[in-house]
């Protein structure tokens, strides 16, 4: 009987706080735990949502740690040392930029141990303009040589790879998207439903609040739409389901702007069912962001049978493509005209694009294909390591 290939995934935080790249890692880890040539363990930070979180992920072989100092940081030296203890043949990183990078390429240097990186478009000029003297410092001390001696890298899309270039050396590459579940309708109404949203087109915001997601900019629009246009007003409601995730003054815009129009609401994170329910019960997704890997919230949308309007940021061109999607800008201009656009559209062309959405999302981001190509990857990332380490031994021979 061949042995189980142990895998340890590294990552920063699997609550809710690691948004979209937490739930890529958990959903892998599920295909992972059910696989019968796999192991999976995990290795994190515990933050305040650790606990209430954990369960989701269905019950997988967990270890947490707490950080010390700045979050922004991710230390916990105790990282290391529990990979030490895992000993697993090969570890899973997802996300950069924060300690656990720095443990996990401690972790290869001691044992020899085969490391794959997820960067999850953290890579992309937008995050590296962010905190850029961290970033340089980051750089200079351990993170450019992690990425550079990483035995594969997992990008999410083909965009991804420009920003990853100056990493690259021999090791594998791979574009693996994020895959979602099948999100169904119970015909039931999310908890924050009213009464008069029956007859109402609902516009959608679904995921954190922050400054990348362009929600600044889709309330600014939605205040000049409803301004200038009665019709859309008395028609339209947008939906925040979400977390503030440090975008100053964001609750008190809201109360503004319902105190102003009455069509505009933030009920808060959507957790389970009501996640779902959310999904299937809105009109359109509305997502404005300037800066994405590959965003769960449009898959899941179109998952749930929900037409989206997105930027190209996004980096799924294939929802345009596919009709799937309206495309849209993040300034203020064009988020208004794409929000009138889609307020105008027959139920019909709606209920297209939701079929469309649906069945892109069978095509290319099935469980299957994304499950299968991972542990192709692995094992590419493997062979990788074997080759660098005869190399070390011949030149060792050879000196």
């Amino acid at each position: 009987m061949n042995k189980k290939l142990s895998v340890c995934f590294s990552i920063a935080t699997i609550s809710r706080n690691g948004a979209g790249v937490a739930e890529s890692a958990r959903l892998q880890s599920l295909y992972l735990e059910k696989d019968n040539s796999t192991e999976i363990s995990v290795v994190t930070l515990k933050d305040e949502h650790f606990s209430t979180d954990a369960p989701y992920w269905n019950g997988v072989s967990m270890t947490s740690h707490r950080a010390w100092g700045p979050s922004i940081l991710g230390f916990s030296p105790l990282v290391f040392f529990s990979l030490l203890r895992e000993r697993p043949d090969l570890v899973h990183v997802h996300g950069i930029w924060q300690f656990h990078c720095l443990s996990v390429w401690f972790w290869s240097i001691l044992t020899g141990g085969t490391y794959v990186v997820s960067p999850h478009g953290m890579l992309e000029p937008w995050i590296r303009a962010r905190s850029p003297l961290l970033k340089k410092l980051i750089s200079k001390l351990y993170h450019d040589r992690f990425l550079r001696a990483s035995d594969a890298i997992h990008l999410l899309t083909a965009k991804e790879r420009k920003d990853v270039a100056e990493f690259l050396t021999d090791q594998p590459v791979k574009i693996i998207p994020n895959y979602v579940l099948p999100i169904e309708n119970d015909k039931q109404r999310p908890s924050w439903w009213r009464p008069g949203f029956d007859n109402c087109r609902i516009f959608l915001f679904f995921g954190r609040i922050h400054e990348k997601k362009g929600c600044r900019e889709l309330c600014d629009a939605w205040e000049a739409l409803c301004a200038s246009d009665k019709t859309f007003r008395e028609s339209s409601q947008l939906v925040f389901c979400g977390w503030n995730d440090g975008l100053a003054g964001f609750e008190q815009r809201i109360a503004a702007l319902y105190a102003r129009f009455g069509n505009i609401h933030f009920p808060g994170p959507q957790y389970g069912l009501d996640k779902n329910r959310s999904l299937s019960n809105a009109s359109v997704l509305v997502l404005p962001s300037k800066s994405e890997g590959l965003p769960m919230t449009v898959l899941e949308a179109w998952s749930a049978g929900l037409p989206v309007i997105m930027t190209e940021e996004c980096n799924l061109p294939e929802g345009f493509a596919a009709g799937a999607a309206l495309r849209t800008r993040t300034d203020v201009i064009s988020l208004k005209q794409s929000l009138k656009q889609a307020s105008g559209m027959e139920q019909t062309d709606l209920a297209r694009m939701a079929a469309n959405g649906k069945a892109l999302v069978a095509d290319k981001y099935s469980i299957t294909s994304a499950g299968r190509a991972l542990l192709d990857l692995y094992e590419d990332a493997q062979q990788h390591r074997a080759s660098k380490t005869v190399t070390l031994l011949q030149r060792k021979k050879n000196y």
